[in-house]
C-alpha cells in the first residue's frame, strides 16, 4: 500500500513539472527576440551609450541621444525621416558621433544636431567616421547641424542633395554661449578620404569676427575645408562656402595639401563677402604645396539642330582644346577622353552606345563636361585657364548613310568667375544641308473603336475621330471621311480641313443610317490622298472601321426643363434651351436629333439643332431671338427630327428691356421719368412755399396787445379776442408810453430809438452780464453770512447749497422758456421773468412758490437768435423800436395797441411809466 502510494505521488510530480515545463516552452516560444526588430531602440530617447555591431534601421524618429553612439565593424545605422539630437551640456560634453573602421552611418532625410534647449547648454559636436571602410552616405535632404568638427580618416563619404551646415544667431538667442563661436557649421577636415558631393552644400564655415583685432582673438582664427593625406574630392554642382573676402576671420577657403586633389564640376562659392575692388580679393581655393590642385571643370549644355531647326537626335559630339586639335581631357580620370564612371553615373550617361555621354537625345541636347581651369600653388592668387573648346558634331543619315558634319567655338569665362552662369554655357550648333524632320504621317488606330456602337435607324449621329500625326511635320489641309460598309462612293460625313501636330480629336456629324441591324462604319483621314506622308506603309494606317448596331426608333416624349414657362427674353439675347429625350419608361435616349423652334402661331421666328446625347437623353441647345422681335408670348417647341417620340412646347414672353426711368407707371400708363419729374416738381413747390412761409411768412405777425394772440400786422380787430387796434401805434421801453411806430424819439420820455432789425450778436455776452450781475449779489451775501471773503470755489459751493442757486444754463433756458411759457413779475422789482424762473434775472429775488399775478398781456422775450432763425418770421416782420441802451434788454414782440377810452389811456400812460426802469424787458 506504500509502495503504491509513494508512485501515485511521485507520477503527480511529474505531471505538475511537466506541464510547467510546457507553460514555459509556450512562453519562450511566443516571446520576441531582444535584437530581431530592425532598430533596437523603440522609444525617443537613448539614455547612456550606444554602440552599434549590426545593421539598424530605424525610421520616423527623431532620437534625443544622452550619451555617445559608435558604429563598428559589421555594424550600420541607417535613420529615415528622423535623426540624431545629442542631449549635451556643460556636464557632458564628452558626447560624441563615431564610425569606426567596418562601419557605417546613413542618414536618408534625416539630420545630425544637438539639443538647444537646455540649461548650460554645451552645442559642440564631434562626428569622427575613421578607420577602413568606415563610411558616411546622406541623401534625399539630409542634414548635419551643429557646430564642432567633422573629421574623417580613411573614409568614404557619399553626400547627395543635402546639407553641413550650423546654427543661426537666432537660433542662439537667450541661450548664453558665444554666439560667435556657436553659428557656424562644423569644421571640415579629411584625410586619406574620398568624396562624392553631388547637388549639396557645405555652408556656415567657421568664422570668428573676434579675429579682426587678433590680439582678441577666441577661438580659431578661420576655419577651412581641409583635404589633406590623399584626399580626393569630387564635386558636383555643390555649393561650399568659401569666399573671396579679406577680412581676418571672416574668410573661408578650401584647402588642399600637396598630396590632395579637388575636382569640382560647376562648383560655387559665397560671393556675398567679395571686396569692391579685385586687388583686395583672397583665393577661395588654395594648394597648400606643391603636387595638389583644384580641378574647376564646367558643363556645355550643347543643342544641335537641322537647318529647320528640328532637333538632331544621336549625334556625336567631341571636343578639342582651342586653338589645338587636343581632344578634351578630364583630370579625374588621368588625362582620359572619357569621363569618370562617377561623372556618367552624375549624368545618366555611359561611355558609349545610344546613350553616351557625348551623343545627342530625343531632343537634340548634350550636356558635356569640360576641363577649363587648374589652381595649383604656381598659379595662385589664380588659375591656369583654358576654357576655349572647339566642338564637331557629327550625324549618320541610317536611312541614305550619308554623314553630316558642322561645328563651333565656345568660351567659357575663366576663374575667379565661378558663379552658376559661368559654370553652364549654353550653346546651339545647327546643320545647314542637314534634314532630319520627317513629313508627316497621319494615323487613325483600330483599337480606340473597341465594341458595338448602337445607333437609331434614320437619325444623325456623331463619331469622334482620333487622328494621330506620327511625322515629325505639322499635318495641314487634313480631312477626314465616313463611308458606310467600305462604299467610297458615298459620304457620310466629313470634316476639314485641320491642322494636326501630333493628335486631334475631331468629331464626325454622321447622316442617319436607313437599315437596320449591323453595318459598319468607315473612318479615313485624308480620304483624297493629298498629303505626302512618305509611301504606302504610312498610308495603309489612314483607316479604321466602326462596328454599328442600327435599331429602330423607340416611342419617346420630350420634356423641356429650361426656359420656365413665363420666362421673359429680351429680343437680341440669346434663351438656353434644355430637357431629356425618354422613352415610354422614362428612360434617357441618346442620339436623338432635335428641331428647336421658337414659334409665333404657325410662324418659325428662330431655329436650331441639337442632339440627346448627355446623361438620361440630356439635350441642350440654343436659340437667338431676333432683335427685332415684337413684344409679345411665344412658343418654344422641341421636336424630334423622326421617329414616334412626341415633342414639347413651352410659352415665354418677349419683351424689350426699357431702363427703369423708361418703365411705364402701373394703373397709370406714364413713363418713370416722368412721374418722377412731378413728383419732383410737387415736392419742390410744397418746400418752396413752406420755406417761403418760413423766411416771410403771410404778411407780417405782431402780438396782440390785449390777449397775446399772434396776428397779421395789418389786423384792425384781434380775431381771437375781437379787440380793435390803433393804427401805427407802439409801446416805448422805457417809459411804456404808447406812442407812433415811426418815430425816432418818444414824445414822452424823449429816450432815441433805434429802427430796424434788432442785432443781438453778443446776445449770450449780455445774458452772462446779467448773470454775472445776480451772482455778484449772491456772492456778497455770502460774504457777509460768513463774515470773510470767499474764493470762486467756496462761493460755489456755498451758492449751490442755497435755494436760489441757478446755472447760466439754465438762466439762458429760462429766458427762452419766457418766450414760450410766458412770463410773470418780480414780487421785489416788478422786472418780468419766466413763470419757470427761481431767481429774478434783475434783483435776484427768490421767486419759487409765488403765484402768478393777473397782469396786462405783455410780450414775451424772444432771443434774437430764434427771430433771426427760419421758425422766427412773424417776429422778423414788424421792426422793433429799442432803447439805446449800453446793455439793452431783450426785444419782444411789438404788440397791436387795442382802441381805448381817454380815461383808459391815461391809466395806461400812467401805469406804464409807473414801472419805469425797474422793467428789464420792454422791446417794441
Amino acid at each position: 500500500m506504500s509502495t503504491t502510494g509513494r508512485c501515485d505521488r511521485t507520477l503527480g510530480l511529474l505531471v505538475v513539472v511537466l506541464s510547467m515545463l510546457g507553460s514555459m516552452a509556450a512562453i519562450i516560444s511566443v516571446a520576441p527576440s531582444a535584437h530581431a526588430g530592425p532598430c533596437d531602440q523603440v522609444g525617443g530617447v537613448i539614455t547612456g551609450d550606444w554602440t552599434i555591431s549590426n545593421a539598424q534601421v530605424c525610421s520616423g524618429i527623431l532620437y534625443t541621444v544622452d550619451g555617445t553612439v559608435t558604429i563598428n565593424a559589421g555594424g550600420s545605422l541607417t535613420l529615415v525621416d528622423g535623426g540624431l539630437k545629442f542631449a549635451k551640456d556643460t556636464s557632458h560634453e564628452g558626447y560624441s558621433l563615431n564610425v569606426n573602421a567596418g562601419g557605417e552611418l546613413i542618414l536618408d532625410h534625416s539630420t545630425v544636431t544637438t539639443e538647444t534647449d537646455a540649461i548650460a547648454p554645451f552645442l559642440k559636436l564631434a562626428l569622427t567616421v575613421s578607420g577602413v571602410n568606415s563610411r558616411l552616405t546622406m541623401r534625399n535632404g539630409a542634414e548635419l547641424k551643429f557646430p564642432g568638427w567633422f573629421n574623417a580618416t580613411s573614409a568614404t563619404i557619399e553626400i547627395t542633395d543635402s546639407t553641413i551646415t550650423g546654427f543661426s544667431s537666432v537660433e542662439l538667442n537667450g541661450l548664453g554661449v558665444y554666439q560667435d563661436d556657436n553659428d557656424d557649421g562644423p569644421v571640415v577636415n579629411w584625410a586619406s578620404t574620398t568624396a562624392g558631393l553631388y547637388g549639396s552644400r557645405i555652408e556656415r564655415i567657421y568664422e570668428n569676427a573676434s579675429a579682426q583685432s587678433v590680439g582678441n582673438a577666441t577661438g580659431l582664427i578661420e576655419g577651412n575645408v581641409t583635404l589633406r593625406a590623399g584626399t580626393n574630392l569630387y564635386a558636383y554642382d555643390t555649393y561650399i562656402g568659401a569666399d573671396y573676402s579679406n577680412v581676418v576671420g571672416l574668410h573661408n577657403e578650401l584647402q588642399v595639401d600637396g598630396s590632395s586633389n579637388a575636382y569640382l564640376f560647376g562648383g560655387t562659392i559665397d560671393r556675398t563677402q567679395d571686396p569692391v575692388s579685385q586687388s583686395s580679393w583672397r583665393p577661395a581655393y588654395r594648394p597648400l604645396a606643391a603636387g595638389g590642385g583644384v580641378f574647376l571643370l564646367r558643363w556645355l549644355h550643347l543643342a544641335v539642330v537641322d537647318r529647320t531647326d528640328f532637333p538632331v537626335s544621336g549625334a556625336t559630339v567631341w571636343s578639342s582644346l582651342s586653338p589645338s586639335s587636343a581632344t578634351a581631357q578630364y583630370p579625374d580620370t588621368g588625362g582620359s577622353t572619357t569621363p569618370s564612371p562617377r561623372t556618367l553615373t552624375y549624368l545618366g550617361k555611359t561611355a558609349g552606345g545610344p546613350t553616351a555621354w557625348n551623343r545627342t537625345d530625343t531632343n537634340g541636347r548634350a550636356v558635356i563636361p569640360l576641363y577649363t581651369d587648374l589652381i595649383t600653388t604656381a598659379s595662385l592668387p589664380n588659375a591656369e585657364s583654358f576654357g576655349n573648346y572647339w566642338e564637331v558634331v557629327t550625324y549618320t543619315d541610317l536611312a541614305t548613310l550619308v554623314t553630316y558634319t558642322t561645328s563651333a567655338g565656345v568660351n567659357f569665362d575663366a576663374y575667379p568667375a565661378v558663379d552658376t552662369i559661368a559654370n553652364n554655357l549654353p550653346a546651339s550648333i545647327p546643320y545647314t544641308t542637314l534634314t532630319v524632320r520627317t513629313g508627316p504621317d497621319l494615323t487613325l488606330r483600330q483599337s480606340d473603336y473597341p465594341g458595338t456602337m448602337p445607333v437609331i435607324q434614320n437619325q444623325p449621329f456623331a463619331v469622334n475621330a482620333l487622328i494621330y500625326n506620327q511625322g515629325q511635320t505639322t499635318a495641314t489641309g487634313v480631312f477626314v471621311a465616313a463611308y458606310l460598309n467600305g462604299n467610297r462612293g458615298t459620304e457620310y460625313a466629313r470634316a476639314g480641313p485641320r491642322t494636326i501636330v501630333a493628335f486631334l480629336n475631331q468629331t464626325l456629324n454622321v447622316a442617319g443610317i436607313p437599315a437596320l441591324g449591323a453595318n459598319s462604319l468607315m473612318l479615313v483621314v485624308d480620304p483624297d490622298n493629298s498629303i505626302n506622308e512618305g509611301g504606302p506603309a504610312q498610308e495603309n494606317n489612314n483607316f479604321v472601321n466602326i462596328t454599328l448596331d442600327v435599331q429602330p426608333p423607340p416611342n419617346g416624349f420630350v420634356t423641356i426643363q429650361t426656359p420656365a414657362p413665363g420666362q421673359v427674353i429680351e429680343p437680341g439675347t440669346a434663351i438656353s434651351v434644355t430637357g431629356y429625350v425618354r422613352d415610354q419608361n422614362s428612360v434617357g435616349i441618346v442620339g436623338v436629333p432635335l428641331v428647336i423652334e421658337m414659334r409665333s402661331g404657325a410662324s418659325v421666328v428662330a431655329t436650331n439643332l441639337t442632339t440627346s446625347q448627355g446623361v438620361g437623353g440630356f439635350f441642350m441647345g440654343t436659340i437667338n431671338v431676333p432683335s427685332g422681335t415684337t413684344d409679345g408670348s411665344y412658343t418654344i417647341v422641341v421636336t424630334p427630327s423622326s421617329g414616334p417620340i412626341s415633342p414639347d412646347s413651352r410659352v415665354i414672353s418677349v419683351r424689350k428691356g426699357v431702363s427703369f426711368l423708361n418703365q411705364p407707371v402701373p394703373f397709370l400708363g406714364l413713363p418713370m421719368w416722368l412721374m418722377l419729374v412731378i413728383i419732383v416738381a410737387t415736392v419742390g413747390i410744397i418746400i418752396g412755399a413752406h420755406l417761403y412761409l418760413k423766411a416771410y411768412g403771410i404778411g407780417k405777425m405782431v402780438e396782440c396787445g390785449e390777449c397775446g394772440s399772434f396776428i397779421p400786422a395789418d389786423s384792425t380787430t384781434c380775431p381771437k379776442c375781437g379787440v380793435e387796434f390803433e393804427k401805427d401805434m407802439a409801446k416805448c421801453s422805457n417809459c411804456q408810453a404808447w406812442i407812433p411806430v415811426e418815430v425816432r424819439q418818444c414824445p414822452e420820455c424823449g429816450v432815441e430809438f433805434a429802427t430796424g432789425k434788432v442785432e443781438m450778436a453778443d446776445y449770450q455776452q449780455k445774458m452772462r452780464m446779467q448773470y454775472d450781475d445776480v451772482a455778484a449779489k449772491f456772492r456778497q451775501e455770502a460774504s457777509r453770512q460768513l463774515g470773510r471773503s470767499l474764493s470762486e470755489g467756496e462761493f460755489q459751493d456755498w451758492w449751490r447749497r442755497q435755494p436760489t442757486f441757478v446755472t447760466f444754463e439754465d438762466w439762458l433756458r429760462e429766458e427762452e422758456e419766457m418766450r414760450k411759457m410766458g412770463s410773470k413779475p418780480c414780487p421785489a422789482c416788478g422786472t418780468l421773468n419766466s413763470v419757470t424762473a427761481t431767481v429774478c434775472h434783475k434783483c435776484g429775488t427768490y421767486m419759487k412758490g409765488e403765484r402768478r399775478t393777473g397782469v396786462m398781456p405783455t410780450a414775451r422775450a424772444i432771443p434774437a437768435e430764434d427771430r433771426d432763425g427760419p421758425g422766427s418770421a412773424p417776429s422778423e416782420a414788424v421792426p422793433a423800436k429799442v432803447v439805446r441802451k449800453p446793455a439793452p434788454p431783450i426785444p419782444v414782440v411789438p404788440k397791436r395797441v387795442p382802441k381805448k377810452t381817454a380815461e383808459s389811456e391815461g391809466g395806461e400812460g400812467s401805469e406804464g411809466q409807473s414801472s419805469g426802469d425797474d422793467t428789464s424787458v420792454d422791446d417794441i
